[in-house]
């Protein structure tokens, strides 16, 4: 009688061990590719439209972006064609340039997460963020209000939208409004994910600051301490975004960007989408 509990209980941890066990074995199977289409209305440089496709794997992810301005003099700093494959099962990174056909190898180190100078690319590149952005949520401009309705949208990536806008207005009478559209369930997405910060705490990188995709961006910036709100996350996958910033009084926005995965799809993993092309000549630098 009293070992009844015990096979019991040793029965239960079994299941669960092997439930586990075929979990990690059907994620090291499987890749998932996802697309991604971005433009962003910066002021005096004009928009600006970049497409990346990104495939996960099993410790591995092939990105893959090409970047193009409509303007003349920005199309000389912005417009090219690049791809980045990092490896950690062989301790591979490799770059390559897609209008040249050629690639090369990179340190490994230099793919691995450093603190330091994360941080100073943050505190950077804080330095270069548009008026708008530093005016929201400022110590002298703070919020005044957040707002934000909702209603069903149209489909994409084969299921049901919600639309969600958030209204983010200062004191000064400056707006943030963000567009959001989410999904209640996308598969394919949450293993992209697992896949990515898989990747990344291999890397080093803190599961802190590991940025989970679907997130939406009113979701992480309403738990900003200076932003008072009594709105609930959004909930789903949030998979297309419209972000806009308005002066004072303004209807036309300062700033301007959207961001929509246009196509993922899971699929069998094929270790020939993690190699650079064959026809690329390899170069040093």
């Amino acid at each position: 009688m009293l070992l009844e509990p015990i096979i019991r209980t040793m029965t239960k941890l079994l299941v669960l061990i092997t439930i586990c066990a075929y979990n990690v074995t059907v994620a090291q199977s499987l890749q998932v590719t996802m697309e991604l289409s971005m433009v962003f209305k910066i002021p005096y440089i004009g928009p600006i439209n970049r497409l990346e496709k990104i495939t996960f794997g099993p410790n591995m992810r092939h990105s893959i972006e090409s970047s193009n301005a409509e303007r003349f003099y920005a199309r000389l700093f912005v417009n090219e064609s690049k791809g980045k494959i990092i490896d950690i099962n062989s301790h591979n990174f490799w770059k390559y340039d897609i209008e040249d056909k050629e690639y090369w190898e990179v340190p490994f180190e230099k793919a691995l997460y450093m603190k330091d100078t994360t941080e100073t690319k943050k505190e950077a590149s804080s330095k270069k963020r548009s008026s708008w952005s530093m005016a929201i949520g400022d110590d002298d401009n703070p919020v005044k209000d957040v707002s934000r309705i909702d209603n069903y949208d149209v489909i994409l990536l084969g299921k049901q939208s919600k639309k969600w806008v958030t209204t983010v207005t200062s004191i000064n009478g400056s707006r943030l409004v963000l567009e959001e559209w989410s999904v209640t369930d996308l598969p394919q997405l949450r293993l992209a994910d697992s896949l990515n910060r898989a990747l990344e705490l291999e890397l080093g990188k803190p599961d802190s600051v590991i940025m989970p995709f679907g997130g939406g961006f009113s979701n992480i910036m309403l738990t900003i301490e200076n932003i008072p709100n009594e709105l609930e996350p959004i909930p789903g996958e949030i998979i297309k975004a419209v972000i806009r910033g308005y002066d004072d009084g303004s209807d036309d926005p300062n700033f301007s960007m959207k961001l929509e995965i246009t196509k993922i799809i899971r699929e069998t993993l094929d270790f020939r989408h993690f190699l650079v092309p064959d026809n690329y000549k390899k170069v040093i630098k």
